[in-house]
Parts: C-alpha cells; sequence; structure tokens
C-alpha cells in the first residue's frame, strides 16, 4: 500500500497532476483517495502522462514506487521544523537591527553565516527563503545563501509571482484650455 506520509492534498494534487480518472477526489478522505486511486494504479490504467516539471516522474511503474516510498517533502519531524524556522527567524531578527551582530542571538558573523549555509538546504519552507533573502542584503559581507527548493515549490513561486503581477494602465496626458470660475 502506499506510505502513511503522503498527505490527503498531496493525493489530490497526484491525480489532477497526472490527470487520473478519480471524479470529485476532494470529496473523498484520506483512506477512500488511497482505495481509489490504489485501484486506479494497480487496476485500471496501463499509463500516464510524464511529468517533468514537479515530481520528475515519467511512468506508471516510478509513480508507484513514489507513493510506496515516504514523502520527500515529509522528511523533517514537527520537531526539526520547528527548530529551523526558530534559527531562521533568530538570522531574520539579526537582519532587522541593522546586520548587528551585537544586539543578535549570534556571538560572531561566522556563526550566522555557518548556521545559514546549514539552514539554506531547507529552502521549502518559507523563513528559510527569507532569512536567505535578507541575509544576502547584508552591506558587512559579500557571501551569499540561497535556498535548496525542491521543483514543485519553485514553479509554485513561479505561478504565485505571475499571478500577483498587476495590470498598471497608461497614464495619458492630454492639454487642454481649462476654465475654472469662482462665483
Amino acid at each position: 500500500m502506499f506510505h502513511k506520509s503522503h498527505s490527503r492534498k498531496d493525493l489530490i494534487d497526484i491525480i489532477k497532476l497526472f490527470k487520473l480518472p478519480i471524479e470529485d477526489a476532494e470529496d473523498y478522505n484520506k483512506k477512500q483517495l488511497i482505495e481509489k486511486l490504489f485501484n486506479c494504479l494497480y487496476k485500471e490504467i496501463e499509463y500516464i502522462e510524464p511529468d517533468n516539471d514537479y515530481y520528475g516522474i515519467s511512468n506508471l511503474h516510478e509513480l508507484k514506487e513514489y507513493l510506496i516510498k515516504p514523502n520527500q517533502k515529509k522528511i523533517l519531524s514537527v520537531k526539526d521544523k520547528n527548530e529551523i524556522m526558530k534559527m531562521s527567524k533568530l538570522i531574520i531578527q539579526y537582519c532587522k537591527v541593522g546586520y548587528c551582530v551585537e544586539l543578535s542571538y549570534f556571538n560572531t558573523m561566522d556563526d550566522i553565516y555557518v548556521e545559514a549555509r546549514r539552514l539554506s538546504q531547507f529552502g521549502d519552507i518559507p523563513s528559510v527563503r527569507r532569512m536567505c533573502q535578507l541575509i544576502n542584503k547584508n552591506p558587512h559581507s559579500n557571501e551569499r545563501v540561497y535556498p535548496v527548493m525542491s521543483k514543485k515549490v519553485q514553479k509554485d513561486l513561479e505561478i504565485k509571482e505571475l499571478t500577483s503581477k498587476k495590470v498598471f494602465s497608461m497614464l495619458t496626458v492630454k492639454k487642454e484650455k481649462v476654465i475654472v470660475s469662482f462665483d
């Protein structure tokens, strides 16, 4: 059967992405969804559309293997994720107080960059991405720290950026005579 680390939302995303013939997937709970997905993958279909953007899965066998193994996004425990977020927020605080080591939790700038490089491998967490963005603006250092993100998160951020762009209408200036009268 499929690994329990895959959430209901992950399963729904897989059904939509690979266009699997399961109607109204959002209406099912996780247990029902797993049953429907299992029947679909092992009994009903023999071919899926390959996906190179999100998961890098090119055939049905790879999809089955992906679902049997633990979810790669859920490798961190809640305790580990909270610790990563806490350290990221401490570095963000260092950035917000004007990149002053004396006012931060850390003893030296080297400590900050060692921790930032360690945390950068968890780029799927928003706090880590923000920390990397702020620490790269440090005027006292030329070192850059870039978050490592999965393809799915990169694609989601690209889509979010495209949808959040605002359309500005053009300003037109007309030179006309204007008469202002006071009574």
